[in-house]
């Protein structure tokens, strides 16, 4: 049966049907010139624009163009929650939240960069500060010490470690060792961040005074060398038993330094634990000369 016949002519002066511009994806990837891109002010890293991993990813940008787009926030999401910050943004419209080594192999090889704006991390400081540490947190050559500055950082915005440790799924003693990390002398720090010294051989150095931790970590490194000998000492030289322990900080000062670390808030401690003649007495013994 042959079909209905359809008069052209109608359909010509028919209305059109309304045309819409297809919905652009509000997380969809796009390039903007490197300056409208604030680098990321909290970031912990310590960034090296002439390390030889800026340049083996800037060669990989210019053989293989940029892979993985940057995850950025709008300007006007980050200024709402880090208004303090605003000064260090200049004329840029979004700010990074992530990819500050795949910027400064950029800024050797193209003015463009491909971003995904997802402003849901800036909800709030603590989303922010903890989306900026949770790429760097997973990477292998991301130090302790760096670890330990962002995780004080999130912290800070959290409230507590415990709240800390639940937003990055770690465990609080894992937390606590970081931070433990910020109590050392920037030495120490210095060692650890090289490679140098493995965590497990600085877990307690934080109990030893500033001064006193070089000290403490040659004689822990010494031990630790005589120990490895004498794993493999022949019958009749010195063994395990016979490597003395590094000298540990004294029990009157893990005493006083767990009651502050201030005159004031040591004070404050003893008068919350002695009565009012015991104060009397140890301050007169305090003042009194040899």
């Amino acid at each position: 049966m042959a079909g209905k016949r359809v008069d052209l002519s109608s359909l010509a002066s028919a209305a059109p049907a309304e045309v819409r511009a297809p919905r652009i994806a509000t997380h969809g990837s796009r390039s903007v010139l490197l300056d409208r891109v604030a680098a990321n002010p909290l970031n912990t890293r310590v960034l090296d624009p002439d390390s030889p991993k800026i340049h083996e990813i800037a060669d990989s940008i210019r053989k293989n163009g940029q892979l993985q787009a940057c995850t950025v926030v709008t300007r006007a999401a980050f200024s709402k929650i880090f208004p303090e910050f605003e000064d260090k943004l200049g004329t840029a419209d979004f700010v990074q939240v992530t990819g500050g080594r795949r910027r400064l192999a950029l800024q050797r090889v193209d003015e463009m960069m491909d971003i995904s704006v997802k402003d849901e991390l800036a909800e709030s400081r603590a989303q922010f500060v903890s989306a900026t540490a949770a790429e760097n947190l997973d990477r292998q050559d991301y130090d302790a010490v760096e670890e330990a500055r962002a995780i004080e950082l999130i912290i800070k915005e959290c409230g507590s470690p415990a709240a800390a440790a639940d937003r990055l799924s770690r465990t609080r003693a894992w937390v606590t060792q970081r931070m433990n990390l910020l109590k050392l002398a920037p030495e120490v720090q210095d060692m650890i961040r090289a490679g140098g010294v493995p965590l497990r051989d600085v877990r307690k150095l934080h109990l030893y005074p500033l001064p006193e931790q070089m000290d403490a970590l040659r004689a822990i490194l010494k031990r630790k060398a005589a120990v490895d000998k004498a794993a493999e000492a022949e019958p009749g030289e010195p063994r395990l038993a016979d490597v003395p322990e590094p000298r540990r900080a004294s029990t009157v000062i893990t005493a006083v330094r767990r009651l502050g670390t201030t005159p004031p808030v040591i004070a404050e401690s003893l008068r919350a634990a002695l009565p009012p003649e015991d104060l009397r007495a140890l301050a007169q013994l305090l003042l009194d000369e040899k």
